[in-house]
């Protein structure tokens, strides 16, 4: 079925929007109805739950409408406070113009953390966040923000405050500890990031306890999370399968631990031409990928 996607910037545009999708429908008995207050610039869109020719589904940033007789409608509704509540035997969509546009990403960051189960945790985090920002200039600030992951973003804020690198001056060892943590940050960036054993059992269409059984036979590339497990990074799978050779190569890898396996494969190297060993094995050179892992000595401990 063919999908209209909107992206509305007004709460008038939302209105006209979903009245021209409507049409007559609107008008029927126990159909969705909209309503706004003249003194309001709120919409209250009343969705009938025993209405069976037409369902909706919405989150925080969307919704999506569909019925029988018309193309799906997909809103998205990133500039809005979105919220829902039974009126009546109805279910009310409230949508509400959003707040300035600084105070967006606070608002939605505070109804992430809602509920969490280490509230002092999360609060200490945000007050060091806090300090940082004090401490940085604009320009250290927009380098950090432009960042691929939010670790690596709070990485390169906290590592660029003056009293951070006297910290690590006088202290060796927490020094080479955070270079370490970095550089696996950015070595699961090149790896296209992780995904858990659950998330690989769906890609390969087996069972998580199959997935284990490959980690354990070194069949997998996979990287201790501690209570959590393991994770699996990305490069190592597509097309319901893994990469071509990648058995191969790990094969040979095998003396080395995880995280030396994955500098072998996120670094360039001369045997390839001055690719990765990822993006040879994209482009299919399985066996001189094999071979520079052949010649590949252990090379010390992140």
């Amino acid at each position: 079925m063919f999908t209209l996607s909107k992206h509305p910037k007004t709460i008038e545009e939302v209105e006209r929007i979903l009245q021209d999708w409507l049409g007559d429908m609107r008008k029927d008995e126990g159909g969705l109805k909209l309503s706004r207050e003249p003194s309001s610039s709120d919409l209250c869109c009343y969705f009938s739950p025993n209405r069976h020719d037409l369902s909706f589904k919405t989150s925080k940033q969307m919704l999506l409408l569909e019925a029988k007789t018309k193309p799906r409608l997909k809103l998205y509704l990133d500039p809005f406070l979105v919220s829902t509540e039974f009126k009546a035997e109805e279910i009310c969509l409230n949508i509400q113009a959003a707040p300035e546009a600084e105070h967006q990403f606070l608002d939605r960051a505070l109804q992430e953390i809602a509920g969490t189960k280490h509230p002092a945790f999360q609060l200490r985090v945000l007050r060091a966040l806090r300090t940082v920002e004090e401490c940085l200039p604009d320009t250290a600030i927009e380098r950090a923000t432009a960042a691929p992951t939010d670790v690596l973003v709070a990485l390169e804020a906290f590592t660029s405050v003056p009293a951070t690198s006297s910290i690590m001056f006088s202290d060796p060892f927490s020094a080479a500890k955070l270079r370490g943590f970095y550089r696996k940050q950015k070595m699961l960036e090149v790896a296209g990031g992780a995904l858990s054993s659950e998330q690989v059992a769906e890609i390969l269409g087996i069972s998580r306890q199959a997935v284990d059984k490959r980690r354990a036979s070194k069949q997998l590339l996979a990287l201790t999370q501690g209570r959590r497990g393991y994770s699996y990074p990305s490069f190592q799978f597509g097309e319901g399968k893994t990469v071509r050779g990648l058995e191969q190569v790990l094969a040979e890898l095998k003396a080395l631990d995880p995280w030396m396996q994955m500098v072998f494969f996120t670094t360039a190297n001369e045997r390839l031409e001055g690719r990765t060993p990822i993006e040879s094995l994209d482009k299919g050179l399985v066996e001189d990928v094999v071979q520079a892992a052949s010649g590949y000595g252990e090379q010390g401990a992140l």
